[in-house]
């Protein structure tokens, strides 16, 4: 259920969750503000990376085993997370919808797969609106010259950890940070 003060921001369109994005009070949130996203990422980029990368997979093991608590809800999501790692890599259209959905509540930005090989253990992402890229842009004022997405490529090794079950890494490949028009992250089998 949703707060109280939440529900009269919401009531005067000052909070929402909408295309992947949250926004607070005319932010765009990320559970934290994406500039300590960003101020975290300064100090260890690979650290972030492997703390985003455990705690995505961890959150996603720990949301199943929650709804195995629940009657009604092991009913559903159990289920269709388990269809959801047995049709993974196939051509089902609501598969790729189901995925990308849990990706967008995290408020990054918005997810479209664009190819995904279950065999291979291989996927490639967009991101389109990433918060954390258009965060980086405001606050330096000018293009940088390498990828900035660190957390969001951490999550996405996450969960495709869990959905391909083995352990996966995710590399930015483009980010609109960089002048580019999308985020656009590969994730494959570690080498």
């Amino acid at each position: 259920m949703l707060s109280p003060f939440l529900q009269k921001l919401l009531f005067v369109n000052q909070f929402g969750i909408d295309k992947g994005k949250i926004n607070l009070l005319g932010d765009k949130l990320i559970m934290l503000h994406a500039s300590a996203i960003l101020e975290l990422q300064d100090i260890d980029e690979s650290k972030l990376y492997e703390i985003a990368k455990k705690s995505s997979l961890n959150n996603l093991v720990a949301f199943v085993e929650h709804a195995k608590v629940y009657g009604k809800i092991k009913s559903v999501i159990i289920k269709e997370l388990i269809q959801l790692g047995q049709k993974i890599g196939q051509t089902d259209e609501g598969t790729i919808k189901t995925l990308e959905g849990l990706f967008n509540i995290n408020g990054l930005g918005k997810m479209n797969i664009v190819n995904l090989d279950n065999e291979k253990k291989e996927a490639m992402i967009n991101i389109t609106d990433s918060t954390i890229a258009i965060e980086w842009l405001n606050k330096n004022k000018k293009e940088s010259k390498n990828a900035v997405c660190t957390l969001t490529a951490g999550v996405l090794a996450g969960i495709f950890s869990y959905i391909f079950g083995g352990d996966v890494d995710c590399v930015e490949v483009s980010c609109i940070a960089k002048g580019d028009n999308i985020c656009e992250f590969k994730v494959g089998g570690k080498s």
